[in-house]
């Protein structure tokens, strides 16, 4: 796993909904996000999600200019692209969660930990005392994870 990662949109999305963000700073040495992901974060509509999301970048996580990362919009969405371009620019790798801005992710040679990794990670290191209650609250607020990547980071909790 890497020490330092560019977030995506989506799991910083995932950890303010469960006003977790400052765990990523517990878990990574550093966080980066792009302008896009900034700009993506904020078009939400959860005046708290929102206002949590204002505070970590504002406190917790840095801002990274993206190389140019046109190539990539035909597959991916802005965030992802700038987020995957940053990355490998830094040499370093990408919180993301998106299914096939992992695969381009894989392509490009960037490692990539999702926000259930994260969960896993936090586990292991007693950051938290279990995940199962925290994927049952973002399933409640509609955030999508596959079952078969839920029942993964389970098994790997004992859970």
């Amino acid at each position: 796993m890497s020490k330092v990662v560019i977030a995506d949109t989506g799991p910083i999305i995932a950890f303010a909904r469960l006003d977790m963000l400052a765990l990523l700073s517990k878990v990574f040495e550093r966080v980066y996000v792009t302008d896009a992901v900034v700009a993506e974060c904020l078009a939400g509509r959860d005046v708290d999600e929102i206002a949590r999301i204002r505070v970590a970048i504002d406190d917790g996580f840095e801002r990274i200019v993206a190389p140019d990362y046109a190539h990539l919009l035909f597959t991916i969405d802005a965030g992802e692209a700038s987020a995957l371009t940053a990355a490998v620019e830094c040499g370093c790798g990408v919180l993301m969660d998106d299914k096939v801005g992992r695969k381009v992710a894989g392509n490009l040679g960037v490692s990539v930990i999702g926000t259930l990794g994260v969960l896993v990670v936090s586990r292991r290191r007693q950051l938290v005392p279990s995940i199962r209650p925290l994927i049952d609250d973002l399933l409640a607020s509609g955030y999508y994870l596959g079952a078969d990547i839920i029942a993964t980071a389970l098994a790997a909790c004992d859970e």
